[in-house]
């Protein structure tokens, strides 16, 4: 019996390795879709300041084009002042005139307005696309790890496994058995744990002096009456005794 403890803590430290791989296979996946959502944000962030930008120098275009046609037309409307011949004439041309300056002013206010902001999202995209290139090499680089890491949590799986296999058949049906049950109960999947300073190492309650040389016997399978977990008296509680 006494080996068959001493096997399962065996088994218990391989299955923690593997219980943590396994976690890290429902974990990875999430952390690295969370990193490509933060590229992402980063990146539509920059589009859209980028397209505002594209947009405000178009309109900039079309003001300007609307503003060289109310000077041609400005400019066609005092020509025609010196042929009007009738008041009535003079005054309506002379009402477009005006018209047409109020417009001017306003589109060459529209325009110095564009331009401003159009130099304010510019001076803004250049942080932002230094910003945006640096967290795209640190997220591109972490995203590299964790993938890399995902693709060999099987393999290590595997070693695990494998070292699992070899060490199964030199523990005893019964204890083995207990082992597998608490496992799938407890928290953390931790079924079995040493006698650490006269204490179950798992929930830390200290033990009477009779189970203590039970334990340190190690010729029976013991429970903690706490948590129930098994209890072996390792080589380390041996060195300290």
């Amino acid at each position: 019996m006494r080996e068959s403890l001493f096997k399962l803590l065996e088994l218990q430290e391989i299955d923690k390795e593997i219980d943590i791989l396994r976690q890290s296979q429902r974990d990875f996946p999430s952390e690295i879709e969370q990193l490509q959502n933060e590229l992402k944000t980063a990146r539509d962030h920059l589009d859209a300041k980028q397209n505002e930008s594209e947009e405000l120098e178009k309109n900039r275009r079309t003001l300007e084009r609307d503003l060289d046609t109310v000077n041609q037309d400005l400019a066609k409307h005092q020509e025609r002042l010196n042929e009007i011949t009738t008041n009535r004439e003079y005054d309506a041309l002379q009402h477009e005139i005006e018209a047409l300056t109020i417009r001017k002013g306003e589109l060459e206010s529209l325009i110095l307005e564009t331009i401003e902001s159009f130099e304010s999202i510019t001076s803004k995209l250049e942080d932002d696309n230094t910003y945006y290139k640096e967290i795209e090499k640190e997220r591109g680089e972490l995203i590299k790890e964790l993938t890399d890491k995902l693709n060999s949590v099987e393999k290590n799986v595997k070693k695990w496994e494998k070292k699992h296999a070899a060490i199964e058949p030199n523990v005893e049906r019964r204890p083995l058995s207990l082992y597998n049950r608490i496992r799938r109960v407890v928290k953390g999947g931790v079924a079995v744990v040493s006698v650490q300073k006269n204490s179950c190492g798992g929930c830390f309650r200290q033990l009477a002096p009779q189970r203590l040389v039970e334990a340190r016997r190690g010729d029976t399978l013991m429970r903690c009456e706490n948590c129930g977990r098994i209890m072996v008296w390792a080589a380390t509680e041996e060195a300290a005794a």
